[in-house]
């Protein structure tokens, strides 16, 4: 039996943190292109003056702090997921897919609902982004507390998200949501896998047992 210390998080939280503006970029690359393009008229060199400053920030500030929480974020994703590979090939778990199903929709199911709803709104508006920024913070609280911390638009690019049952080395078996870069899981595929939160695990497909 597990104990709840075993149930902890294998990520820090500024591993959390960066899953989830990661699974963001998507809108925030929309807000950017949005505030450039309607303010596309204010951009022209206006001096250091401090005039200058303000209406640079008012017209594209959302749009600046956003290109570098987005620059930051993919940095430290590239390190992160450096280290999930690192950590699985070294100490991973070996275990045997015996049952798969597919998650990569879900990614989808996470744009419409957790990302697109956020396009029509206004970010240069204060009354819009405050409460963006709200959604956004109870948004974070959910997702890093849940199996939707690896549900992520962004990592679908190049990652995919599978349902698996596992069965160990010594036999026993278990049901897991897995990240790998493998497209094409099937059963009898062996993971070396690293545990990422309960039940939530990063693995490598070491491809069939009889190949």
């Amino acid at each position: 039996m597990q104990s709840s210390r075993d149930r902890r998080h294998g990520l820090t939280r500024l591993g959390r943190l960066t899953l989830f503006l990661v699974s963001y970029i998507p809108l925030f690359l929309i807000i950017i292109f949005q505030q450039f393009y309607k303010n596309s008229d204010y951009l022209s060199f206006g001096g250091f003056h401090s005039d200058a400053w303000m209406n640079f920030a008012k017209k594209f500030g959302v749009a600046t702090t956003l290109i570098i929480i987005s620059i930051l974020a993919i940095i430290f994703l590239i390190v992160l997921l450096q280290n999930l590979v690192e950590r699985a090939e070294e100490s991973g778990e070996i275990s045997k897919v015996v049952d798969v199903e597919n998650k990569n929709s879900e990614s989808i199911a996470y744009l419409f609902t957790y990302i697109i709803p956020f396009v029509f709104q206004d970010p240069s508006d204060p009354a819009q982004l405050i409460p963006i920024i709200t959604l956004m913070c109870v948004t974070y609280t959910i997702y890093v507390n849940s199996s939707m911390i690896l549900i992520n638009p962004t990592l679908s690019f190049w990652y995919s998200l599978y349902h698996v049952e596992v069965e160990s080395i010594a036999g026993s078996k278990k049901r897991i949501i897995i990240l790998t870069k493998e497209k094409f899981m099937e059963e009898g595929d062996l993971l070396k896998m690293k545990r990422i939160a309960h039940r939530l695990y990063f693995g490598i497909d070491l491809g069939r047992k009889d190949e």
